[in-house]
């Protein structure tokens, strides 16, 4: 590999000018310097005396990660299960998201300095990148519900980034990093403004960064490069779609094909399929530039007024194999583009003798070029708020933001499903030309017969560029009075909030004509929507020590929070509650417990969007061996339409997704869920530096707000193989229509709905131990060793997708596949290890993932388990001189190759999201301060 000259985000800062690591200090006497106020808890509090567990990422392991975007910072926390990163090409959208114990992202709250960020569309989501992460200090992460203290989505818990104050000087920092296969380049550079002014009663703070990634596609790779699927014997084959490039077409479920030269051949899914892998991205292409600014004035003690802003403007590009054009269409039996033994084909077919015949066809348009999206999103948010202390031990806090988001995309490789159907339907003018029988809108007709055969005249006929404008926007106006020294039990001050929030909601989707129309095939076609709602809301919270100091009583300590929302959406007025304690008999050891009442209002893409296109991954039982032999399945697919004949067989073409209609549902509940949790932390006196905690959690979600997924509703119509296929509920078949041509199913109906629910169960651990050394190097006579292990075990993941059955619920722990998604290992590990001596830092990051086995029971695949895998980083840093500091590193030092699946894999053949899929990448950097 050449040598590059690489540049990077700020460096860790050196050993001995680092702050005492969270939990490491002695927090019954901590020193003024080390007190830090976490996350959890209006109140405030040190991490490890909160009754909700808590984990932090210090600004200094931010640094040490080498990474650039944010989503790559918090993505190896063994609490968040991944999931829309870069490597999300489809969907994905250029963005990446929080998404704590698997719970989904919209039941992840994201803050920044406790209060609501921009998000990036109607599922009120917000995209990490668009966090500025040279300005983060440090990130609070809060599992357990906590929408009493934080408001709606906080299900799951909170993940709050906490940005630098007070900042002065210049900084500026630069990055870059590749892959040892020398593509995916990430350069980004970021500068840091600050100083104070008003004699030091104020600071300002601008922040300047840009980000550029390059795309890498899945054909660069050779896991990625072909689409494998199951061949039915425990082994993986080359696969890919139905449509393909010389056209499919079904006529009576018997499935043919197009030669060049315009004859037929018989179809076969297992050497026809079409391999759309290459085309697609493994790594999602980014330029992204962003301006943050704060600042802060103290007028008086009594009047401190403040100010946030941010503009990002983030650019994506998406890309896709050429548009599969499928569906039901005319062919001409006479047209010059065919051969003679497909004229007599089908001229024997037309039984009204009009010269058409109806099939159903399966065309991949690669004359028309690759499907691209391209995105360019702007955003913007500004707050402006004021508090102080207002007497009698009084302080308030009140301010208004207002933050909205603009997305406009851009489509190309769409075509127009009129002007296909109208240029397929063809004649022969007086001199004997083919032509189209409608000439109108100058149609050129169309020749699918054969792969290439689109000529470009008829291939720009039929193309049709579209675009679509999103946006979603929020206002906050928020005001609290809080008194942290209310009165004394003799056990420590009582504290209290009391507080008031308004939060407006507004998203709206504009498809351009042609899109709104539903003539566009290309790219998964959606209605417009638009919509909003408002909530009003009041809460409180309170704090009460009541022992301290007594034998078996250390320090007692209560904890109770409540909010009352009013939303003016279906689910009106909602109540959240929480109550905790933390009990220390000795002042070494504590325990500590919390419960939650927390909720999750539906999203304004939940409830106001329109129906859209989806292919997700699912099997038609039908098509599979068993459909012949059991009695039960046989008599089911035979109901649903499919001639006994083609039972067993891959008249659907061998697909593995299945076309499904999503859509949102106005009449929607808000989600309600219970969080028990129960813990315990040790700091031993006798071995300062040193703590260890380990949480107990179990959540309940009821009415859980999302499709049953088109996998369910097939279980739900044809029963599995555990029930011997015996249905579960025959209503939902009626979901599943059948093309009359084809008998595939086509246009599955799986709109959102209050499902089942979700209940799951686990154990928290992190241990941190700081100790300095009696040795060094560069001349210091001592250094410090810092050492972090931290730990998910997942107990349970229980998922019921259809409320009404509850026979279909599965136990996702320990699984991945086609009904679970991403893998859900039972034990996520994470540890770190740094030696700091002088000026030079050196640290190692160990991720684990335990193996999983595929979630259906039913279905013997070619991988039913993926193996445990095991990441180690490493990070060097120097400080050249005072306030330069230079570094670099390795991720994934073991150039780990991700695990490589068939018919039950995500994207890529892949986990992509779960599993590093680029290798090994090499990334320096520099950090200087004036």
């Amino acid at each position: 590999m050449a040598s590059t000259l690489l540049l990077g985000v700020a460096a860790p800062a050196l050993a001995q000018t680092d702050p005492t690591p969270v939990g490491a200090q002695d927090q019954a006497a901590p020193a003024a310097d080390d007190a830090i106020v976490v996350t959890g808890s209006r109140l405030g509090g040190l991490q490890l005396d909160q009754a909700s567990p808590i984990s932090v990422v210090s600004s200094q392991e931010i640094a040490l990660s080498g990474q650039v975007n944010v989503e790559n910072i918090v993505k190896d926390l063994p609490q968040l299960v991944p999931s829309v990163t870069s490597a999300s090409n489809n969907p994905g959208g250029g963005v990446a998201t929080a998404d704590l114990r698997g719970l989904g992202s919209t039941r992840t709250l994201v803050l920044v300095n406790g209060r609501r960020y921009v998000a990036y569309d109607s599922s009120q989501i917000v995209d990490l990148n668009t966090i500025p992460a040279g300005l983060i200090e440090r990130v609070d992460i809060v599992t357990g519900g906590r929408s009493a203290v934080y408001g709606s989505d906080a299900v799951a818990g909170v993940v709050n980034f906490v940005m630098k104050k007070d900042f002065t000087g210049v900084q500026v920092n630069a990055n870059y990093r590749i892959n040892e296969q020398g593509d995916g380049g990430t350069f980004n550079s970021n500068i840091l403004l600050g100083g104070n002014f008003a004699d030091g009663r104020g600071n300002a703070t601008l922040y300047f960064d840009y980000t550029k990634r390059d795309g890498i596609l899945q054909g660069s790779r050779d896991y990625s490069r072909q689409a494998l699927v199951d061949d039915g014997a425990g082994g993986l084959i080359a696969g890919g779609s139905g449509s393909i490039e010389g056209t499919r077409f079904a006529i009576g479920g018997v499935n043919r094909k197009f030669e060049t030269d315009g004859s037929y051949t018989p179809y076969s899914s297992a050497t026809d399929a079409y391999n759309y892998a290459p085309s697609n991205y493994l790594q999602v292409p980014q330029k992204r530039f962003l301006m943050s600014a704060q600042t802060n004035y103290e007028v008086s003690s009594a009047f401190n007024v403040y100010a946030e802003g941010q503009l990002i403007n983030n650019r994506v590009k998406n890309q896709l194999a050429p548009t599969p054009f499928t569906g039901s269409v005319q062919l001409d039996a006479d047209s010059s583009f065919l051969s003679p033994s497909s004229r007599a084909l089908l001229g024997g077919l037309d039984t009204d003798g009009d010269g058409y015949v109806t099939s159903t066809i399966y065309r991949r348009l690669t004359e028309v070029g690759a499907r691209i999206s391209s995105t360019d999103n702007t955003a913007y948010r500004a707050l402006l708020g004021a508090n102080g202390d207002i007497g009698g031990g009084w302080n308030y806090d009140a301010y208004y933001s207002y933050s909205k988001t603009r997305s406009v995309e851009t489509q190309t490789g769409n075509v127009s499903r009129s002007r296909v159907l109208q240029a397929l339907r063809t004649t022969y003018d007086a001199s004997g030309n083919l032509v189209c029988s409608d000439t109108s809108n100058g149609c050129v007709p169309l020749n699918i017969f054969g792969a290439g055969n689109i000529s470009d005249a008829a291939a720009s006929f039929i193309s049709i560029p579209t675009q679509n404008t999103s946006t979603i926007s929020e206002q906050v106006a928020s005001a609290s009075i809080s008194n942290r020294s209310l009165f004394d039990l003799g056990a420590g001050p009582v504290g209290i909030v009391f507080g008031t929030e308004y939060r407006k909601e507004h998203g709206s989707y504009n498809p351009d004509f042609a899109l709104s129309s539903g003539d566009v095939v290309g790219f998964n076609g959606g209605e417009g929507l638009g919509g909003g709602y408002d909530v009003k809301e009041a809460y409180t919270e309170v704090a009460v020590p009541l022992l301290a100091d007594k034998p078996f009583f250390h320090r007692l300590e209560l904890n109770g929070a409540y909010r009352y929302s009013y939303y003016s959406t279906a689910a009106k007025s909602v109540n959240t509650y929480s109550g905790g304690a933390v009990w220390s008999p000795i002042r070494d050891f504590s325990f500590r417990g919390q419960y939650s009442r927390a909720v999750r209002a539906p999203t304004v893409n939940d409830l106001y969007s329109g129906a859209s296109q989806d292919f997700p991954t699912a099997t038609d039982p039908c098509t599979t061996a068993v459909a012949v032999t059991n009695t039960n399945l046989n008599a089911s697919c035979l109901a649903s339409g499919v001639p006994a004949a083609l039972l067993g067989t891959a008249y659907d073409g061998g697909s593995t997704q299945i076309q499904t209609i999503n859509g949102g549902n106005p009449n929607l509940r808000e989600e309600t869920s219970d969080t028990y949790t129960a813990g315990i932390v040790l700091q031993p006196s006798f071995l300062r530096g040193f703590s260890f905690t380990a949480d107990y959690y179990k959540i309940s979600i009821a009415n859980y707000i999302s499709t049953a997924g088109t996998a369910n509703l097939i279980r739900a119509c044809f029963g599995d193989a555990t029930n011997n296929y015996t249905p579960y509920n025959t209503s939902y078949c009626s979901s599943l229509p059948r093309d009359a041509n084809s008998y595939a199913i086509t246009d599955a109906e799986n709109a959102l709905s209050n499902t089942g629910g979700v209940k799951t169960r686990g154990v928290d651990f992190e241990a941190r131990y700081t100790t300095a050394l009696g040795f060094g190097a560069f001349g210091n006579d001592t250094s410090r060793l810092d050492l972090r292990f931290s730990g998910t075990r997942l107990i349970a993941f229980d998922y019921n997708p259809v409320a009404a059955i509850p026979d279909l619920t599965l136990n996702c722990a320990g699984k991945f596949g086609v009904t679970c998604g991403n893998p859900y290992s039972k034990w996520r590990l994470s540890g770190r290890a740094t030696y700091a001596t002088g000026p030079m830092t050196v640290s190692v990051l160990y991720r684990h993932l335990s193996a999983v086995n595929d979630d259906d029971s039913t279905t013997t695949y070619a991988v039913e388990k993926i193996k445990a895998y095991n990441y180690f980083d490493l990070t060097a840093a120097f400080e050249v001189k005072p306030g330069f500091t230079w570094s670099f590193g390795v991720n994934n030092l073991f150039d780990k190759r991700p695990p490589i699946l068939g018919d039950n894999q995500e994207q890529a053949n892949t986990y992509p999201s779960t599993y590093d899929p680029y290798g090994r990448a090499f990334f320096m950097s520099t950090s200087v301060k004036f």
